[in-house]
């Protein structure tokens, strides 16, 4: 069994890996291809700006629109001089003044020149390069008209003016054609990545969700195992005084927030989108049952060694926090928040009948919260009077109907909030009180939560 549980973790701990590796590759191509998109955009304008303005120089025979055309073609002229260096394997720092050149942002250099040397010769992005070539052949026709007419202007002799123009509108539209093909090609690279990474994502993910519901079939295996165990003990234990089964029934009642916890901590992960925080989820659940255990076992030992009624020095700030991991969530996978303000942390008390009055008093609180608030909390109070310690578990949950506050106490009495309640949670609590020579009161009002008030001596 030890076996395929490290089995089953090493496959989990695998396909998180695959997938955390699979979404930064994902990620860097996607963005990568953000780049070139935005490299497009800049060789585009430039090309354009470079048309417009080598006619109005022909026409205008202006200089200052000559050297205007001579900075915009300097962008696609600079970009197809990145991409030559590229495919020959030239020094990287000669690729990068040509993309800056280009006018593309220093941020994105590596992302363009990464995604060039590995996938260069993937069919789709092959496909795109082999449209830059084209285009650079294009913008280089482009540049010859602009020096041709340039030399010809400069030298006073006739141009033909719509000849040179039908060239240039020629080679822009041709120019637009190709450069909507490299668009074209990069959108398809892009949405197959994403294809692609969402099917390994939902395959892994398949994958993680099997061997977690394999796990959790062996750690209720076991925790079914642990029950049935204790259930053979009660067997010999029937000839015990009454008091001992009534600890037993307290224990056993218990058990359920602990469970619901549990079951909400499951419709957490049933919803959880993010494949990177399911083993978060995983070891919190098993950390909820491995609590449970514990606290079963904690019974068990003290009926076998006769130490469940004896009081001894307990550490509050530990059996609280021992409870709330036990109750964090709601049966339906909501959280509560826990707030510590206690000022005594120590008490001469039974620790198992204290574990009791908290964990009663907890479940109680998160199967009462009003989760119409913007937040749900519980709050542990604790101070000293000069003969007692009182601890003060305060929520803002739903409350208590002023008709029922005389009753809540009562054997197998219900609110009528909860359909699954038994009844009993509150009576084993004031039991368990009185027991520890204490006393339990309650201040609570409609749709403004509920506290409870413990007084055990000192």
């Amino acid at each position: 069994m030890k076996r395929v549980i490290i089995t089953l973790s090493v496959v989990v701990l695998i396909a998180t890996i695959i997938i955390g590796v699979t979404n930064y590759y994902s990620v860097k191509i996607l963005s990568a291809t953000r780049a070139y998109s935005n490299f497009e955009s800049q060789y585009s304008k430039g090309e354009k700006d470079a048309s417009r303005h080598l006619m109005s120089y022909i026409y205008s025979k202006d200089d200052l629109d000559y050297l205007f055309f001579k900075d915009d073609i300097n962008i696609p002229l600079s970009a197809g001089v990145a991409r030559n260096a590229l495919e020959t394997g030239k020094d990287i720092e000669i690729v990068r003044i040509c993309f800056l050149m280009a006018g593309n942002h220093s941020d994105d250099l590596q992302q363009l020149i990464w995604f060039f040397q590995h996938f260069k010769k993937v069919p789709l992005f092959k496909g795109a390069v082999m449209k830059w070539q084209q285009a650079d052949v294009m913008v280089n026709k482009l540049n010859a008209i602009g020096v041709n007419a340039h030399k010809g202007i400069s030298k006073g002799q006739p141009i033909d003016k719509e000849g040179l123009v039908l060239q240039i509108n020629t080679i822009s539209d041709n120019l637009n054609i190709i450069q909507q093909n490299f668009s074209t090609e990069l959108g398809i690279t892009a949405r197959m990545v994403n294809y692609y990474v969402f099917v390994i994502n939902i395959t892994i993910l398949i994958v993680i969700l099997g061997c977690t519901a394999i796990l959790m079939g062996i750690m209720l295996t076991r925790l079914y195992s642990s029950k049935k165990v204790i259930a053979d003990q009660n067997q010999a234990l029937v000839s015990m005084n009454g008091r001992i089964n009534k600890l037993v029934y307290n224990v056993t009642h218990d058990l359920r927030a602990p469970l619901s916890s549990l079951t909400g901590l499951i419709s957490v992960l049933e919803r959880e989108k993010d494949i990177a925080k399911l083993p978060d989820y995983t070891e919190m659940m098993r950390a909820s049952i491995e609590q449970q255990d514990k606290f079963i076992q904690d019974v068990l030992y003290a009926i076998k060694n006769g130490t469940e009624y004896r009081s001894e020095v307990c550490n509050l700030t530990e059996i609280v926090n021992d409870v709330i991991s036990q109750n964090n969530f709601s049966a339906e996978g909501k959280q509560v928040t826990f707030v510590n303000e206690l000022e005594v942390s120590e008490l001469k008390c039974n620790i198992m009948g204290l574990k009791v009055i908290f964990n009663n008093l907890i479940s109680n609180a998160i199967k009462y919260a009003d989760f119409s608030k913007p937040e749900q909390w519980v709050k542990f109070k604790s101070y000293r009077t000069p003969k007692h310690c009182v601890i003060e578990i305060e929520d803002n949950g739903l409350g208590i109907k002023p008709e029922q506050k005389n009753r809540i106490f009562n054997k197998f009495f219900k609110s009528g909030f909860n359909k699954k309640s038994m009844g009993l949670g509150l009576y084993f609590t004031k039991q368990a009180i009185e027991e520890m020579n204490g006393t339990i009161t309650v201040k609570s009002f409609p749709g403004s939560g509920t506290s409870f008030i413990v007084s055990l001596p000192l």
